[in-house]
């Protein structure tokens, strides 16, 4: 599995821990994997693909707007709809 989309999904929010080092490292992007399966399935595949491309890929929203047949606007806006549903389900952890 390529860890580079989980690493920079890691670095948006940083969850605040209590303590530094490489476990609590691995422990945070294990703790980002479980919380996007948990709301995986919440999102159309055109939402969820939206925002996996323009947080995790790094993608222009106007860029992964012409791929899915989107407006950079829908883009944004499904981006926002995925984070906002990640940090419900976070909580605390990436304030």
């Amino acid at each position: 599995m390529d860890r580079a989309p989980l690493e920079r999904l890691a670095q948006f929010p940083e969850p605040q821990l209590p303590e530094d080092g490489p476990d609590v490292e691995e422990g945070e992007r294990g703790l980002f994997a479980r919380a996007l399966d948990l709301i995986r399935a919440d999102f159309e595949e055109r939402t969820w693909k939206a925002f996996w491309q323009t947080v995790v890929e790094g993608r222009l929203p106007k860029d992964v707007a012409v791929d899915l047949s989107m407006s950079p606007g829908g883009v944004r806006v499904a981006k926002s709809r995925v984070l906002h549903r990640l940090r419900e389900e976070l909580g605390d952890l990436i304030e």
